[in-house]
Order: C-alpha cells, then structure tokens, then sequence
C-alpha cells in the first residue's frame, strides 16, 4: 500500500453561478473555470466521446498509448490527473498496481464508483507523493492546464523510479485552430470581443524544456483531425469549451445561446462547401526513460 503523504448543449448554454470575475492569462489554465469544466464528466465525456468517433485515421490511438507507458505486470504506475480513471481497468488486466490522481473531488468520486481502485485527490504541482514510487508516471491531456507545468515535469521525475519510465501527452500549438477561427468570426459578428487563440501552455514545441529534466525523452507526434460530416457532433464539442472564448466570460453566460445558432450555420456552409469540416489537431507523446 503506498503511504500518501497529507450534454447536452442546452446545459451548457446555461447562466452563470458565481464564477470569477477577474482577468485571466488564458481560459484553459484558469482554475475557476477549470473546476467549472471538471467538476464532473459530462464536458469531458462528450470531448472524449468526439476524439473517439470523429478522429480521422487514428484507429490505433489506445494501442499507442499503451505501447508508450509500455507497463508489465508487478510494475506501479501513477497516472497523474486521471479524470475519472479510464487507465485503472486496463492497469489491473494487467498486473499493474494502479494509482490515480487528480484534483477534480467529482471526477475522483466517479472513478472511485466506476472502477474502483486507488485514487487519490491531489495537486499535480506538488504530488502528495514520497520519492522514487513509481515504475510509470503518465499524464495524458494534462500539463497543458497548468499554469506551472515545469514544476509538475520536476515533481514526475522526483516520484518516478530508476530505471522507470514517463510518458505525457499534448498538443501542438495549432491544435483545434480552426474551430477557433469559426468561434472567432462569429463572436466579431455578434460585438463579442474574443480571446485571442494563443498556443497552450504546454506543447509539443517545448521539446528542449522537458529535455532539460529529461535528457532521454523522446517525442512522438501524430497528425491527424476531426473530421465531422455534420455540424451537431462539432457543435456539441464547441459547445463544452471553446465557446466561452470571450471577454466577458466571466460574469454572463448569454453568449452562448447566441452564439451556437451562428456558429452552426458557418460549420454547415463548410460542410456544404468542402463535404466535411475538418479541424487539424496535432499532437503527440514526450515519452522519458530514467
């Protein structure tokens, strides 16, 4: 036993509840609206749902996956915000002892009812973990919310074991550009101001960052897309994030109605004018031997 140290797119279109109100440096490394997305599963199920069905020529994606964490059995493995703990059954098939970690209280309680198995509430700044730990340490869609994530690259090579292994996975900095643009256009239309579109914190770009902690690492990028042939599936996605890409987020939620009826027509015309919209969304793995 490890010793831990202490959609619908109606509902997202909702009013707001009390969110912050102050600036932010970008939408998705702010914990107010992180815990709003996090809270629990249902925009990420729909997100994940998406990656899944609309992701063109990546049929092999969690084969992949696992070919990088590469773990066999009598191994432990940290999975480093695990969400609600999507890695723990294929872990356990395995003979991997398992642990979860993340800071979502909602996404923990769905994990600890689905699956079962450890999970723990924690700060990926500061891992509430003793040194050495782990023969895998995984953070898959993660690093690029947080606002410090070289602190975390430090603490997953302090929990990681001689001779183990850590794999992260991000995105490029051009990733899901062009749902943006459609986002983009709309809001100017309607006298929104937008956020600009920016890179995420953490990308694929910042090769020579993680090298500095792991000089090893190797980084495996993968280009593809989604690809969807009508305008609902893509419009569920924009729905559970990118539409609140404005000024003004913060103290109103009214753009969203407004927003999705605009935005819908723009995808329609594209799907009319090019058979499919398709949104280019590179990204990749930074697979570490220590």
């Amino acid at each position: 036993m490890l010793i831990i140290g202490t959609s619908r797119i109606a509902i997202l279109s909702g009013q707001a509840s009390g969110w912050y109100r102050g600036r932010m440096s970008s939408l998705f490394t702010d914990t107010t609206y992180l815990q709003y997305q996090y809270g629990d599963s249902e925009k990420l199920k729909i997100r994940i749902e998406t990656h899944q069905r609309y992701t063109a020529g990546d049929d092999d994606f969690y084969e992949v996956e696992l070919s990088h964490i590469a773990a066999e059995a009598g191994m432990a493995a940290l999975d480093v915000g695990c969400g609600t703990g999507r890695l723990s059954g294929t872990m356990r098939d395995r003979g991997v002892r398992y642990v979860g970690l993340d800071a979502s209280a909602g996404l923990l309680k769905e994990a600890r009812q689905n699956t079962g198995g450890q999970f723990i509430q924690g700060d990926a700044h500061v891992l509430p973990i003793p040194d050495e730990q782990f023969d895998r340490v995984v953070a898959f869609g993660v690093l690029y919310h947080l606002a410090d994530w070289r602190q975390t690259r430090r603490e997953m090579r302090r929990v990681v074991r001689p001779g183990g292994r850590v794999v992260v996975s991000t995105n490029g900095a051009d990733a899901m550009k062009r749902i943006y643009d459609v986002h983009r256009e709309a809001a100017l239309e309607l006298g929104y101001t937008p956020l600009p579109f920016g890179s995420p914190a953490f990308r694929l770009e910042n090769l020579d960052e993680v090298r500095a902690v792991f000089p090893t690492v190797q980084r495996h990028i993968r280009k593809t897309a989604l690809v969807f042939p009508d305008p609902e599936p893509a419009l569920r996605f924009y729905a559970t994030n990118r539409i609140d890409m404005i000024e003004g987020w913060q103290t109103s939620t009214e753009h969203r109605a407004r927003l999705l009826p605009l935005v819908r027509s723009k995808i329609e015309a594209i799907i009319r004018r090019e058979g499919a919209f398709r949104v280019p969304k590179n990204y990749g793995y930074f697979v570490a031997d220590v």
